[in-house]
């Protein structure tokens, strides 16, 4: 089963034209989502599972699938480090 993450309150998220970025108040970081990377973000945040995220952007972006979860993955590891995803 996909684990459904969390956003981390601590964090600062905004989105500004097509891409998000995540302010960490505390190491005073700011992060910046490219709009691919934001838009699986929005999507994890409302609940998505990988495999309706890859198939969406597989869809819409007529990308390799391999890739797209190759770029979800390490999107959604480097979060989980940086604990912006909990």
């Amino acid at each position: 089963m996909d684990k459904k993450y969390k956003i981390n309150k601590k964090f600062i998220i905004q989105k500004l034209d097509g891409k998000t970025v995540i302010f960490d108040g505390e190491k005073s970081v700011l992060f910046s989502l490219n709009e691919t990377a934001s838009f699986m973000f929005q999507k994890i945040k409302a609940g998505w599972d990988r495999e309706k995220i890859v198939s969406t952007l597989v869809k819409t972006y007529a990308v390799q699938k391999k890739k797209v979860e190759e770029d979800l993955n390490k999107m959604i590891n480097d979060l989980v480090k940086k604990r912006v995803l909990l």
